[in-house]
């Protein structure tokens, strides 16, 4: 007989940042930020996954590895880019999803 036992809870918790990045590199070519660059994020269990859900469109974020990538020629200014982190969970832990906004600041 199997019985099914309740998952714990998945800690996962995410921390909003601003990047700065320079108009002179941006008028030129893309440029790329690592996620550990706009969001800090502890305890995920299981594999995560990022979800752009609002934010300018020169501004994208990689679905599996959370990079961002700021599009050429994107204009100076202050962009918030809200963003869902989603750690899938694992045999012990529950998925969870976190909705963060984090900026880049393009000067």
């Amino acid at each position: 007989m199997v019985t099914a036992t309740a998952k714990k809870a998945n800690p996962i918790t995410v921390t909003a940042k601003t990047a700065t990045v320079k108009y002179s590199k941006v008028k030129k070519a893309k440029q790329t930020l690592t996620v550990s660059k706009v969001l800090t994020i502890k305890g995920a269990k299981g594999t995560k996954t990022f979800t752009k859900k609002s934010g300018n469109s020169k501004i994208t974020i990689n679905k599996s590895t959370g990079k961002v990538t700021i599009k050429k020629g994107l204009k100076k200014g202050t962009y918030s880019i809200k963003v869902t982190v989603k750690a899938a969970g694992n045999s012990e832990y529950s998925a969870k999803s976190v909705t963060k906004t984090f900026k880049v600041r393009v000067k």
